[in-house]
């Protein structure tokens, strides 16, 4: 069974939410042995939209691309675990 889309978390200027969902993630921290960073030591994570992809715009820099840059404390409930289930975490 496919777990449901996550919905992008991307807020404009302007207050309004991406009508996009998360295509990919990608989990930041220590790495172990196996080359894998473990769930519980992720440090945060960095999520691509299926509407436009890291939302960095015109200018592609550091700043920009942090948009799309999230501690888990930061995601919706609910949201790390879909991203453990599913096959999103590149």
């Amino acid at each position: 069974m496919t777990p449901p889309a996550i919905p992008c978390p991307f807020i404009d200027a302007n207050g309004r939410c991406c009508c996009g969902v998360v295509r990919r993630a990608r989990a930041y921290g220590p790495v172990g042995r196996d080359g894998c960073v473990r769930r519980e030591k992720v440090r945060k994570y960095r999520l691509w939209c299926s509407e436009k992809d890291n939302h960095a715009g015109v200018l592609s820099t550091p700043v920009a691309k942090a948009r799309m840059e999230f501690y888990p404390d930061d995601l919706d409930p609910g949201v790390e675990d879909q991203l453990w289930t599913g096959s999103l975490l590149s």
